[in-house]
């Protein structure tokens, strides 16, 4: 039934649609969440709150994932309240009241009719009346799965909701991240059918015009312009993260942002860019030529990290853990730099790679779910997503740290003279990776990562 659902769910449906939201989907994920709820519990989800980013101007507002994951509801300002023991009213959102006055500047809102007609709630009311409602839900003794942290002003009202300090007998509260988290860590079909499939598609499309794209004399800031052109075009409302495009030197910057230098001829530009659909992230990153053929030296960096990732994925199948995989490339990594004399042993290989090499993607790029459980590694299962993304960053500061940590001065200046022609060389690759029954699937393998097949492609594309 596994295979099925995830070969059914991987069709790529049509661009430029807006998303629809499926209830059934929310559904069958608050019921499962119920059956992990402690007996005569209640479960109380805040939404993330609005921020001002300057006078009379908020940042794009996104709801907090958890919420969004169970409820579909994206207006600030609500609150979700799970309640399996209540005979009627299981599902319950608390909403903004309608105000034709700033929906006139804001656009509409749900309201408690909304609430009820679009997103199925069993019932609603309006936020401002959580105290008088919810007490119709909670039992005296039962366990309130609250989550502090997400909404400031929610934590106050919570905390004299469920904390009775006249009285000194507390509820038990617990964060319910714990049951959604595990909820989060296998994807399912309602996972591929609300958008996560969809983001990676966009995103991969969006390489691809860059790659056609990319000259000499560009901007770093026009190559991310044309990425957010493409997900916008095909219905994304937001970059999954902030574009990193770094050019030269600054492609050795792990997470650079500023995107304001021109790229020129001979260098390498590292893109880890990828959109947001449905509230899905993905993760991609490919490191190209700016005048689409490697150099000697850039050739040789870029097979390495290559040859890396791909051991990874080689590993990738149910029941192989993260661990053995990173072992892996760094395995390869270290080879590679002992072979260009970069360093003296193996160890070594961390001033040069920089960061771990996966992580878990889908509501948020970096996704929740833990790596490990009692002590052990988690091993992987069908249906959980993450990203294989090896890299080797040859900065110039990376000799000072060296020589910080104890390596003598003719070592140094042996290593510093092997590594010369590198400097400022960054290279990294990063795909989004499904386990499946069998094996894996490389979602994001549209994009071309061989030396041969992007040089190849980048000049096809140069002459049409």
């Amino acid at each position: 039934m596994k295979t099925l659902l995830v070969a059914l769910f991987l069709t790529v449906s049509a661009y430029g649609q807006p998303l629809k939201l499926d209830p059934d989907v929310f559904a069958k994920r608050r019921q499962a969440f119920m059956e992990k709820m402690d007996p005569g519990s209640i479960a109380l989800f805040a939404s993330k709150p609005e921020y001002e980013r300057n006078l009379d101007v908020n940042y794009e507002y996104r709801q907090e994932s958890n919420f969004y994951y169970l409820s579909g509801f994206e207006e600030p300002g609500s609150l979700l309240l799970i309640a399996p023991s209540h005979p009627r009213f299981k599902y319950v959102l608390f909403v903004r009241k309608r105000d034709p006055g700033k929906e006139t500047f804001e656009g509409p809102r749900a309201g408690t009719e909304g609430a009820i007609a679009t997103y199925h709630a069993d019932t609603a009311f309006v936020s401002d009346d959580l105290e008088s409602h919810i007490r119709n839900f909670s039992t005296n003794d039962g366990t309130v799965y609250y989550g502090f942290g997400v909404n400031p002003e929610i934590d106050n009202r919570a905390t004299r909701l469920f904390v009775d300090t006249r009285s000194g007998q507390n509820k038990t509260i617990r964060d319910p991240a714990a049951i959604v988290d595990e909820m989060r860590l296998i994807k399912n079909a309602g996972d591929w059918s609300m958008g996560l499939k969809k983001a990676i598609d966009i995103s991969v499309d969006a390489h691809n015009e860059v790659l056609k794209a990319i000259r000499p004399g560009m901007y770093e800031y026009e190559v991310q312009a044309l990425f957010e052109y493409v997900y916008r075009k095909n219905g994304s409302p937001r970059n999954a993260y902030p574009c990193i495009i770094g050019s030269g030197p600054n492609a050795t910057i792990l997470h650079y942002e500023t995107n304001t230098r021109q790229m020129q001829k001979g260098e390498l530009v590292l893109m880890d860019c990828a959109a947001e659909y449905g509230g899905y992230a993905a993760d991609i990153t490919r490191t190209v030529p700016v005048s689409g053929t490697f150099t000697k030296e850039q050739k040789e960096i870029y097979r390495i990290v290559l040859d890396s990732q791909n051991a990874g994925m080689r590993l990738v199948k149910p029941g192989m853990t993260l661990k053995v995989i990173s072992a892996a490339i760094d395995t390869v990594l270290a080879e590679g730099l002992l072979r260009l004399g970069f360093i003296k042993s193996s160890k070594d290989r961390r001033f040069f790679s920089l960061h771990g090499y996966s992580h878990w993607i889908g509501l948020e790029v970096h996704d929740v779910g833990g790596y490990t459980r009692n002590g052990k590694d988690i091993p992987l299962e069908p249906g959980m997503v993450f990203t294989i993304e090896p890299g080797l960053y040859i900065r110039p500061a990376v000799f000072d740290l060296m020589k910080e940590r104890g390596y003598a001065a003719g070592e140094l200046e042996r290593l510093h003279s092997a590594a010369a022609p590198y400097l400022n060389i960054g290279v990294r690759i990063e795909d989004d990776i499904l386990v499946t029954p069998e094996g894996y699937r490389n979602l994001s393998e549209g994009v071309p990562r061989e030396v041969t097949e992007l040089e190849a492609r980048m000049k096809r594309w140069r002459n049409e």
